[in-house]
């Protein structure tokens, strides 16, 4: 796996930058020490993040979706609700 070079658009709002900056930072520190995993609370946090944002709502439901089928990871978005 490749490190990302890439950072969140500057037009999204602050708060989103930095949950997908982070999340992308972490995903560098996994590929870079070969960790089986990025902690699950990134991924919480930029859902969560997104979450609020109701134009990003079929991309939250969309990476809720795929981070949902991972087993370590059931129910983990009990307490996150995407606005319509």
């Amino acid at each position: 796996m490749e490190k990302m070079e890439k950072l969140a658009v500057d037009w999204l709002p602050q708060d989103l930058q930095d949950a997908i900056n982070s999340f992308i930072e972490q995903f560098n520190i996994m590929v870079e020490y070969d960790l089986p995993q990025i902690p699950f609370e990134y991924g919480a946090n930029l859902i969560s993040t997104m979450s609020k944002y109701p134009e990003h709502n079929k991309l939250t439901l969309d990476l809720m979706k795929v981070l949902s089928e991972e087993p370590r990871l059931k129910g983990m978005f009990e307490s996150i609700q995407v606005k319509n």
